[in-house]
C-alpha cells in the first residue's frame, strides 16, 4: 500500500532538515580547519566551500517552507 502523500510530504521535509544539519555541521568543521590552517590556498578553497554551502542552504531552507505551504495549502483546501 502506498504511503498517504502528506506522509512522503513529510518524509521529505525530514529529509531536507536532515540535509541541512549536516551542511551546517559540515561548514561549522570547515570554520575549524580555517582557524587551524596556514595554507592560504587551502583556507581559500574551504571559504569557497563554505560559502557555496551557505548558498545550498538558502535554497534547501527555502525549499523547506516551499514545502510547508504546499502541504497548508493541501489542508486548508480539504476542509
Amino acid at each position: 500500500m502506498a504511503k498517504h502523500n502528506s506522509e512522503n510530504k513529510r518524509d521529505t521535509i525530514n529529509k531536507m532538515k536532515n540535509d541541512i544539519e549536516n551542511t551546517e555541521f559540515n561548514m561549522r568543521q570547515s570554520d575549524k580547519m580555517i582557524d587551524s590552517i596556514d595554507d592560504e590556498i587551502v583556507k581559500s578553497e574551504l571559504e569557497l566551500r563554505n560559502f557555496r554551502r551557505e548558498q545550498s542552504l538558502r535554497n534547501m531552507k527555502q525549499n523547506i517552507e516551499n514545502e510547508y505551504d504546499k502541504e497548508n495549502n493541501i489542508k486548508n483546501n480539504l476542509k
